[in-house]
């Protein structure tokens, strides 16, 4: 979990944990706002500062199973209560103090969440830099975005950038959810071929290497896909530009599938802002569905892919 997920979480509790104590000076205890009080504890739940279904405490599962917002308590029961809130409180606070010195990068709308695939070392990671470079730099001005490194975040592979423009955020989602759909193809038709290949055939397509066959397919793929998306986001621009830059931007946008693939498939994933809307969100691909048909399946710099870096790519790195 990176750590800007955990500094959101502390301020949804640091936010709803306000319970409100009141009493009818007749032995009958209250406490209000128990919903947002639940939502606290729940994002407590989630960054593993509470563990609530592990937990002995039954004042935790009072309130996570509560449908109501309001306790009617007695005295002993309200003494408890307090306790707890007064020890959660105080946690609450410190939490919020320590991650919002300590983490200062606030998201935006046009903030891009990037998961690196797994770093060993220095050529893995200029190849990850320069693969994200190669898919994103030339496509985002022609919305009128730019890329700018925000963040990394702290203890793990993820890159946080800002693309300038809400335009951009979503032109992003639609090539990222392109190529997973690409990259989902493409090792299907591999595995159709690697069943053909397994067969006792003398035939022309056993003399293809799967190598050479994901070549083509992504790039016959990501060809007609980039048209698609040249047709969907710069219908405007279409009016306006003579054939050759449309052909250019096609090019480009081609370009970036293909390289969105290949962060893709070495187990990399894009995502928006934690702020992001519903429908922005509902752009990017859904990573955390396990019943997808792949999972990461090598590194970018490694044989199973491509071989090895080419020298392109190693200028670029340098």
């Amino acid at each position: 979990m990176r750590l800007i997920d955990i500094k959101r979480s502390i301020n949804i509790a640091f936010e709803n944990f306000h319970p409100k104590f009141s009493s009818n000076n007749t032995g009958t205890y209250y406490i209000d706002d128990i919903q947002k009080v639940k939502n606290a504890i729940r994002e407590l739940d989630h960054i593993g500062f509470l563990h609530i279904k592990d937990s002995n405490d039954d004042l935790l599962a009072q309130i996570n199973a509560s449908i109501t917002n309001r306790f009617i308590l007695n005295g002993t029961q309200n003494d408890a209560y307090k306790t707890l809130f007064d020890k959660l409180n105080y946690s609450i606070v410190m939490l919020h103090q320590w991650i919002n010195n300590y983490v200062t990068a606030e998201e935006t709308e046009t903030t891009i969440n990037i998961k690196l695939p797994q770093i060993d070392n220095l050529k893995d990671f200029a190849a990850a830099g320069n693969t994200i470079k190669k898919a994103l730099s030339r496509v985002i001005p022609e919305v009128g975005g730019e890329v700018r490194v925000k963040q990394f975040d702290h203890g793990s592979y993820w890159l946080i950038i800002d693309v300038g423009v809400i335009e951009a955020v979503l032109l992003v989602g639609g090539l990222v959810s392109t190529a997973f759909v690409i990259l989902k193809k493409v090792l299907g038709v591999v595995e159709s071929f690697k069943t053909i290949q397994s067969l006792d055939l003398d035939c022309q397509i056993k003399k293809i290497t799967i190598k050479e066959l994901e070549e083509k397919t992504i790039k016959k793929e990501a060809l007609e896909k980039a048209v698609e998306l040249n047709n969907k986001y710069f219908e405007k621009k279409n009016q306006e530009d003579n054939q050759t830059d449309i052909n250019e931007r096609i090019d480009r946008l081609s370009t970036s599938l293909s390289e969105l693939i290949k962060l893709l498939k070495a187990g990399g994933e894009i995502h928006p802002s934690l702020i992001a809307t519903q429908e922005t969100e509902n752009l990017y691909p859904r990573f955390e569905d396990k019943s997808l048909p792949f999972t990461p399946i090598g590194l970018l710099t490694t044989e199973n892919y491509n071989g090895e870096i080419n020298k392109e790519q190693e200028g670029d790195a340098e």
